[in-house]
C-alpha cells in the first residue's frame, strides 16, 4: 500500500510538473557592513526555506510566480524582509543584513541559560524549543527566549520528541533519547547557526520527529569569517563568561578553520550553593578537495562542575524566608559544600564527508563518536539520622499533625526557631558528619555518611548519510540512512568517606529485613562483604546496550498553488542489560548480559501549503508512527536486575497540525492548530516507601494521553523601526486512561505488585499548558535596539503520585470522607506574570572593527510567586491519609535577573 501511495504521488507530482510553472529566486546575502559574505542564512518565502552557502549563495526554488514575501534571518543580525516579483528566473543580486544587538544578546545568552537553568537530572524539564531557537518562526523563537524561565515545553512534549542534530548526525542519550545541550555549553558562537524545522513539517536532512528538529551547523566554512571576543556578566546559573572565536571562512588554500573556547564560572548563581565551574573548547576544520567534495573534522567539550538546586517544600521557605531556599548545600569548615554536584566531561568527534555529485544532488555522510564520564553526587548514610535539613521529620509542620503525643506546642517552636537562626540547622552540617565518622572510625566501624558518585557514562558511534536530489524544479528527493550504537555505563563510586574508614557493599534495608541471611543482603554475591574505599565501584554496576538502525525518505513537490510532501521512515531498534554484579536479592536476574528486546517501527507522515496568495498560505501535515519504548521506562529496576515492565512494545502516535500563515511586508503570522494522541507509553518512578520501607520502583505502563492546542504567533510593523509582537499557546494535554503499574520491590521484601492508577484526564505536568506574551521591539541598526514584553502564563500542575490515585491508598475510607477529594486531586499551581526587557547598541569602529554592548533583565518587576513546577512527594501515610505529612515540593521562577553582553569583532 505505502508503494503505490509513492508511485501514486510521484507521478501526480510528474504530471502536475508537465503543466505548472513556477519559479526560482537566487542572490548572494552578505554583511551590510563588512560586506564578507554570510553563510548559514535562512532563506524564507512561503512556507519553503532555503540556505546560504559559503559565499552566500541561495537558491530557492519551486514558487508560486508572481508578488511574495522573502525573509532573510540568522542569529546576530536584523530579519530582512522584501517584497519579490517571481518569475521563471529571478536574481535579487546582494541581500545585505545589519548586525542586531537584540538578536545578539539573545542568541549569544539567554538561549543557553534557560537551557541550562534547570538543575533536575531529568532532563525532560529541558525545554524542546531551545532546539528552534534560532527560528525565524515568531511564535517558536518566543517560546525558546521568553518562555524557556518557565519551562515552557512546545505542545506539552518532552525532550526526546524533538530531535537535535549536530554536524548532521543525532546526539541523544541512551537511557531517555533525550538530547543534552550541556554537550556543547558555552560554545554558542561556534554552534549559533542552525537549519530548524519546527512541528511536522519535513527537512533536508531528517524524517524529523514530532516536537520538530534541528541540525546545528559546524562545518567550518559555514561559520563567517571574523575574530570574536565576548565577556558577559549575569546573576543567573553562572555570573561570568569570557568567549574568544576565530574563524577564517573558506581560505584561497582551500582550508576553512573554526577555533573557539569559553570559560563560565561562578561562586553561586541566583540560587544559594549553585556555584559554578565550567570550560570549552571547539575545533573545526574543513578541506575542499575539489569543487565536488570536502571533507570536514570538528571536535568540542565542555567540561563542567556544578553545584544543583533542590526543590522543597514550601514551610522551609516559609521558615527560610525566601522561595530559593536549596536544601543541598551546607558549609564546612566555613566554606559553602553542596552534596548534590554535576559534574561531566564529554567530548564529542565528527568526521562529515560533502559531496555535490551534480547541480541536483549532493550527498552527506556523517559519522561521530561521543565518550566520557557523567555523574551526579549525593549523600548516601547507614544506620544514621538522615542528614537532608528538609528532612520531614526535622520541620516544625510534622509535629502537630503526626508527633509524639500529646502534642507539645513547645517542640515545634522549638523547631521553627532553629531553622529560622541556625544555619547548620536549615542547611547540610557537613562538620557534624565528620564528627559523627571520626566516631565510627575510632570504634572501628564503617563511615555512617558518604558521599556517591551515580555515573551514567555515554558511548555513542553514529553513522549518519542523507542525499538530496532534484529530479527537476517541481520535484526533489531527501532521503537518508542511519545506524546508532549506544552504550551506558551505570555505576556508583564512592565519591568521599567524609572522614571515615570505610564503607561495606550491603544493602541496608535488605539487612533489616531479612536478618540471618547473609546471602540477600549482598549487591554483589560475586564479591561479597566487600570493603569499600573512596574510588571503589559499588552498590550496582551495569550497562545498558542500544543499537538503531533507520531509513527514511521524503518525496516533495511543488505546483503553483499546492505544495505537497509524502515520506516513509522504517526502523529497527534492540537494547539489552548486562550486569557486573550479582544481586543478591536477584541472584538469576542481575548478572551478565540479559535477553535482548527488539522492535520494528515505522512512521508516514504527508502534507500539503496551499498559495492562497504569495502573501497567504495555509499549510496541513500529519503523521502516524510506532516508537520503541526508550530504556529508562522499560525496566524495572535496571539497577539490580534484569526484568522488565508487562507487555513492552512499542508506543503508537498519530498527530496532525493544520497552519494559517501570512507574510506581508508589514504583518508575520502565523495560527496552528494542534492535536497529538499517544497510546501505550510508560514511565518509571523510584522513591522511599513508607509502607514497606525500603526503595521501591514504580512503572506505570499502557498509558494513553492528548496533547491539543492552539498557537498563534504574530509581529507587526506600526512604523519602520517599531513592531509588535505577540505569541500564545492555548493548550490541553491530559492522560486519557487509568494505565496499569507495577511496584517492584528493590531489597526483595515482597513479591511484585501490581494496581490500576485512577489518573484519567489528570494533566499533563512540568509545563505551562497556558503562555502568553506581547511587547513592543524597537529596531534602528547601527543606533540602538530595544524590547520589552508582558508574559503570562497559567495552567501549570504539579507532577502527582501515582500511589494516591489508587484502591489501596483510599482503603478503609467510607463513603463521602471528605479526605478522598483531597487525596485524589490534581494540585493546579497559581498563574503569574512577568515583564522582560532587553536593550542593544552596535558601534563601527573604523571600517573593521565592531562593538556590540547588549543588556536584558528578565522578571523586572521581581515577581517570586510564580512556581513553574514541583511534583507530589512519592511517599504517602497510608495509616492516617494525611495527605500534609508528606507535603509537594515546589521550585519558583527566579525574581529578577539580567545577563550583560560585551562583544567584539574583527
Amino acid at each position: 500500500m505505502v508503494k503505490k501511495l509513492l508511485i501514486f504521488l510521484l507521478s501526480l507530482g510528474l504530471a502536475q510538473g508537465l503543466y505548472a510553472q513556477t519559479g526560482l529566486v537566487t542572490g548572494r546575502v552578505a554583511d551590510g557592513e563588512s560586506g564578507k559574505p554570510l553563510p548559514s542564512v535562512t532563506v524564507k518565502a512561503g512556507t519553503q526555506q532555503a540556505f546560504t552557502d559559503a559565499e552566500g549563495i541561495f537558491s530557492l526554488s519551486g514558487l508560486t510566480p508572481g508578488g511574495l514575501i522573502m525573509e532573510f534571518s540568522l542569529p546576530g543580525y536584523a530579519e530582512v524582509v522584501q517584497q519579490v516579483t517571481v518569475s521563471e528566473s529571478t536574481n535579487l543580486g546582494t541581500i545585505k543584513m545589519l548586525p542586531s544587538g537584540i538578536a545578539e544578546v539573545l542568541s549569544g545568552g539567554l538561549s543557553e541559560l534557560s537551557i541550562s537553568s534547570s538543575d533536575d537530572d531529568d532532563a525532560s524539564g529541558q525545554n524542546i524549543s531551545g532546539l528552534l531557537s534560532s527560528s525565524n518562526d515568531i511564535f517558536v523563537s518566543t517560546a525558546a527566549y521568553t518562555f524557556g524561565s518557565a519551562y515552557f515545553r512546545m505542545r506539552g512534549y518532552d525532550n526526546d520528541l524533538g530531535s537535535t542534530y549536530i554536524g548532521n548526525t543525532l546526539i541523544s542519550d541512551v537511557e531517555t533519547g533525550r538530547t543534552t545541550w550541556a554537550l556543547w555549553g558555552g560554545l554558542n558562537d561556534a554552534t549559533r547557526n542552525k537549519v530548524s524545522v519546527n512541528g511536522l513539517a519535513p527537512s533536508s536532512f531528517s524524517f524529523g520527529n514530532l516536537g520538530g528538529v534541528a541540525n546545528i551547523i559546524v562545518r567550518a566554512s559555514q561559520h563567517r569569517a571574523q575574530t570574536k571576543l565576548t565577556y558577559s556578566l549575569t546573576n543567573r546559573t553562572y555570573t561570568n563568561r569570557v568567549q574568544i572565536t576565530h574563524s577564517t571562512g573558506m581560505m584561497d588554500n582551500n582550508w576553512a578553520v573554526t577555533i573557539s573556547g569559553s570559560r563560565r564560572w561562578g561562586n553561586g548563581g541566583y540560587i544559594k550553593g549553585t556555584y559554578y565551574d565550567a570550560w570549552a573548547g571547539f575545533v573545526g576544520l574543513e578541506r575542499k578537495l575539489n569543487d565536488a567534495h570536502s571533507l570536514a573534522f570538528t571536535i568540542f567539550a565542555a567540561p563542567v562542575r556544578r553545584g544543583m538546586q533542590g526543590g522543597s517544600v514550601q514551610e522551609a521557605y516559609d521558615l527560610s524566608g525566601t522561595n530559593y531556599y536549596n536544601p543541598n548545600w551546607g558549609y564546612q569548615e566555613g566554606k559553602v559544600r553542596n552534596a548534590r554536584e554535576r559534574i561531566m566531561e564529554q567530548p564529542v568527534l565528527i568526521l562529515n564527508h560533502f559531496w555535490k555529485a551534480s547541480e541536483r544532488t549532493k550527498l552527506t555522510s556523517s559519522v561521530s563518536y561521543l565518550f566520557g564520564r557523567t555523574g551526579t553526587t549525593a549523600l548516601n548514610w547507614y544506620n544514621s539520622a538522615d542528614p537532608r535539613p528538609d528532612y520531614y521529620r526535622y520541620l516544625p509542620g510534622y509535629y502537630p499533625s503526626t508527633g509524639p503525643k500529646p502534642y507539645d506546642p513547645a517542640i515545634a517552636e522549638a523547631y521553627a526557631e532553629r531553622w529560622k537562626n541556625d544555619v547548620n540547622a536549615r542547611q547540610i552540617n557537613w562538620d557534624n558528619l565528620y564528627q559523627i565518622n571520626y566516631l565510627a572510625k575510632n570504634q572501628g566501624k564503617q563511615s555512617r555518611y558518604i558521599v556517591e558518585n551515580r555515573h551514567s557514562d555515554q558511548q555513542q558511534l553514529s553513522l549518519t548519510t542523507f542525499v538530496n536530489h532534484e529530479i527537476n524544479d517541481k520535484i526533489r528527493i531527501d532521503g537518508g540512512a542511519e545506524y546508532t550504537r549506544h552504550t551506558g555505563s551505570y555505576y556508583k563510586i564512592l565519591e568521599d568517606l567524609l572522614g571515615g574508614e570505610f564503607w561495606k557493599d550491603v544493602d541496608q534495608f535488605a539487612e533489616r529485613d531479612f536478618t540471618g541471611n547473609e546471602n540477600i543482603l549482598q549487591n554483589d554475591l560475586n564479591n561479597p562483604n566487600r570493603i569499600i574505599k573512596e574510588g571503589d565501584r559499588f552498590g550496582y554496576d551495569y550497562k545498558l546496550h542500544q543499537g538503531s538502525a533507520t531509513l527514511w525518505g521524503v518525496v516533495n513537490f511543488s505546483t503553483p498553488k499546492v505544495d505537497y510532501y509524502g515520506g516513509l521512515q522504517l526502523s529497527q531498534t534492540s537494547f539489552f542489560r548486562e550486569g557486573f554484579m550479582r544481586n543478591g536479592r536477584f541472584p538469576d536476574d542481575s548478572y551478565g548480559a540479559g535477553g535482548k528486546h527488539n522492535f520494528f517501527n515505522y512512521a508516514l507522515k504527508a502534507g500539503a501549503t496551499y498559495k492562497i496568495t504569495g502573501r497567504h498560505f495555509i499549510e496541513g501535515n500529519a503523521a502516524w508512527m510506532t516508537r520503541a519504548p526508550n530504556i529508562r521506562n522499560s525496566y524495572l529496576s535496571s539497577r539490580v536486575r534484569d526484568a522488565v515492565i508487562p507487555e513492552l512494545s512499542s508506543e503508537n502516535i498519530a498527530s496532525g497540525e493544520l497552519s494559517y500563515h501570512l507574510r506581508a511586508p508589514m504583518v508575520k503570522a502565523r495560527f496552528t492548530l494542534y492535536h497529538t494522541l499517544f497510546e501505550n507509553t510508560n514511565e518509571i518512578n523510584s522513591f522511599y516507601h513508607d509502607s514497606l520501607r525500603t526503595f521501591v520502583n514504580h512503572a506505570m505502563y499502557n498509558i494513553n494521553k492528548v496533547h491539543q492546542g492552539v498557537e498563534i504567533g504574530a509581529e507587526a510593523k506600526l512604523t519602520s523601526a517599531i513592531s509588535f509582537v505577540t505569541a500564545v499557546n492555548l493548550g490541553n494535554y491530559r492522560y486519557t486512561n487509568r494505565p496499569s503499574a507495577i511496584i517492584t520491590v528493590e531489597n526483595g521484601s515482597q513479591p511484585d505488585i501490581k494496581k490500576t492508577i485512577y489518573s484519567k484526564y489528570f494533566y499533563i505536568s512540568g509545563t505551562p499548558q497556558t503562555a502568553a506574551s506581547a511587547g513592543i521591539k524597537y529596531a534602528r541598526p547601527r543606533i540602538l535596539f530595544a524590547d520589552v514584553n508582558v508574559n503570562y502564563y497559567d495552567h501549570i500542575y504539579l507532577d502527582f503520585n501515582p500511589e494516591r490515585r489508587t484502591s489501596s491508598a483510599l482503603a478503609g475510607m467510607a463513603p463521602g470522607d471528605d479526605r478522598i477529594g483531597e487525596i485524589i486531586a490534581q494540585q493546579r499551581l497559581p498563574k503569574g506574570f512577568t515583564v522582560d526587557a532587553s536593550v542593544g547598541k552596535s558601534i563601527r569602529i573604523q571600517r573593521q572593527y565592531f562593538l556590540s554592548l547588549n543588556l536584558s533583565v528578565t522578571n523586572i518587576l521581581d515577581n517570586q510567586e510564580i512556581i513553574t513546577g514541583g511534583f507530589e512527594q512519592m511517599r504517602f501515610d497510608f495509616e492516617n491519609k494525611d495527605i500534609n505529612k508528606f507535603p509537594p515540593k515546589y521550585y519558583y521562577y527566579f525574581g529578577r535577573t539580567f545577563f550583560l553582553n560585551i562583544g567584539f569583532r574583527f
